[in-house]
Formats: C-alpha cells, structure tokens, sequence
C-alpha cells in the first residue's frame, strides 16, 4: 500500500469531519473556509496510483471515507434548506407592504376583500 494514498484518504478524513462539525452547528462560515482545503485533499487523492490489491487499512479507511462522505451530503442538504429558509423570512420582511389603493375621485375606501370573490363568482 502507498503511504501517500493513505495519508492523501486520511487528510480527505480529516477534512470532512470538520466540515461536518462545522455543519452540524450550523456554523456555515466555518464549513465555508474548509472548502478549499477539501477539494485540495480530493484532487491530491485523485491523483495518487491506484494500490495494486485491497488491504484492509485502506478497505477501512475508504468504509470511513464513504460514511463521511454520505453524513457529509445530508448536512449540506439540511444547510442548503435552513439557508432557503432564512432567504425567504428576509425577502418576506424585506417585501413592500400591499398598497391601500382608494377609488373614486374623492379618495374614498379601500377596496374589501370580498372583491376577488365577487370577481371570480361574476365569471361562473
């Protein structure tokens, strides 16, 4: 086995359990700052020589990859819709309130409610 594929698969490790931490506390800036750093480490074990056989330190340390790697993908799912959220809250207090249009010549009232149904029971 290759020590260099090995500790290119045990940075990669390393990576993503602290992108994951910083994920699982919702501290995006902290998993944000991880990003160059892990696509370092896969780009470094993408080029590493493919080991002739499968021994188990590498068997283990690819299991513990792929489970990493899966916890990583649901957190980042879980980040992406809290992001969603907080996009929509700000766009919804950012949003104008309903203009209160007045009709007729003197400005009288406001417009009530039962306009759209009476508009809508009008074309039946």
């Amino acid at each position: 086995m290759s020590d260099s594929l090995m500790e290119a698969a045990q940075r990669l490790g390393d990576l993503l359990t602290q992108e994951n931490d910083a994920l699982k506390r919702l501290d995006f800036r902290a998993a944000v700052a991880l990003v160059p750093a892990k696509e370092a480490a896969l780009a470094e074990l993408a080029k590493q020589p493919r080991a002739p056989a499968l021994q188990p330190p590498l068997v283990a340390q690819g299991r513990l990859l792929a489970g990493l790697a899966t916890e990583n993908q649901t957190l980042l799912e879980r980040a992406i819709a809290v992001q969603t959220r907080v996009v929509r809250i700000v766009a919804r207090a950012c949003a104008p309130p309903p203009a209160a249009t007045r009709y007729g010549g003197r400005g009288g009232g406001a417009p009530s409610h039962r306009t759209a149904a009476l508009a809508l029971s009008t074309r039946a």
